[in-house]
């Protein structure tokens, strides 16, 4: 029997940590501990996990610093050789560490291990994510080419994943003071290393657009730091600059042009979209382009009114 720590970086979630907490306690397999790292929390998050009493949670608190630094902090306070993931909003399905366990037991030496997942948006739709290059459910294996599989909908994702300490040993830990793509690049900076086992079966949900969450929030954009280790990679030629591989790296520059152009850095948004070339993304390129000219004339509309009024 294995035992695992499942990691929760907690930050203002006082509405769903519950959910996320009780998840975990009523999985099919009960040997875990529970790290909850309260990241600096200002509403009554804290209170809401003691109100549970289970013995096997710790809770930490530290001063805000971001989801990574929660992340690092768990890791480094687990008591297990193998680390879980899940984020304060989402929750498991009951059989998600019965299933990760099988994994590893198929594949010992594999990097990381992860499952599909559903997703659910703030108005209660359900969207089942498309993931290309791998077999349909139920499908059980080794993810061997991942920069195939990350063309449309991401593979792994940071609720629904397992990883051995070992493999932090070797590729690092996470990327600190960015909140956007840091998980990515910890998956991908994993598949340059080692493969990573996968289960095709929907073993979590994952909960997109609620309150406080990363995809909600428009914070001045950092440079994603999977751009950086991607552009690394290809020119230190530690692996195949593969067209998928070109694609996902576009993929990723357009989003933080799209970033960038919603927050108003509008030059730095057009440069990188112009010197973006690419085949499978030119419709994604040419909305980001429109994007920026709906953008600009609203802000001179903005303007124009202002004068008006003065």
């Amino acid at each position: 029997m294995f035992d695992v720590t499942v990691v929760i970086p907690l930050y203002n979630k006082e509405h769903y940590i519950k959910r996320a907490v009780q998840s975990v306690l009523s999985q099919t397999i009960q040997t875990f501990e529970i790290v909850i790292i309260d990241d600096g929390s200002t509403d009554n998050s804290y209170n809401k996990v003691a109100e549970i009493g289970d013995p096997r949670i710790r809770v930490i608190q530290q001063k805000n610093a971001g989801a990574s630094a929660a992340r690092n902090r768990g890791i480094e306070e687990a008591k297990t050789d193998l680390i879980a993931f899940l984020d304060a909003d989402d929750e498991w399905k009951p059989t998600f560490l019965e299933t990760v366990f099988r994994l590893i037991e198929k594949y010992p030496v594999a990097g990381a291990y992860a499952t599909a997942y559903q997703i659910i948006l703030k108005n209660g739709r359900k969207i089942t994510p498309i993931i290309e290059s791998i077999p349909k459910t139920p499908w059980e294996g080794l993810i061997r080419q991942y920069s195939k599989c990350v063309l449309r909908d991401l593979p792994v994702i940071s609720s629904g994943v397992i990883v051995p300490k070992k493999t932090f040993e070797k590729v690092g830990l996470f990327a600190i003071n960015h909140h956007h793509g840091e998980d990515q690049d910890m998956w991908f900076r994993i598949s340059i290393h080692d493969h990573i086992a996968y289960s095709h079966t929907n073993q979590v949900t994952y909960y997109r657009g609620l309150p406080n969450s990363m995809c909600t929030i428009l914070y001045t954009p950092q440079p994603y730091p999977i751009i950086e280790t991607i552009k690394n990679i290809i020119e230190s030629k530690e692996v195949v600059a593969s067209s998928e591989l070109k694609e996902y790296l576009v993929k990723l520059e357009l989003d933080y042009a799209d970033r960038l152009i919603k927050t108003n850095r509008f030059k730095e948004g057009l440069s990188l979209v112009k010197g973006i070339s690419t085949k499978r993304y030119k419709v994604k390129k040419l909305n980001i382009f429109l994007l920026y000219l709906k953008q600009k004339l609203l802000k001179a509309l903005g303007r124009d009114i202002q004068m008006t009024q003065k």
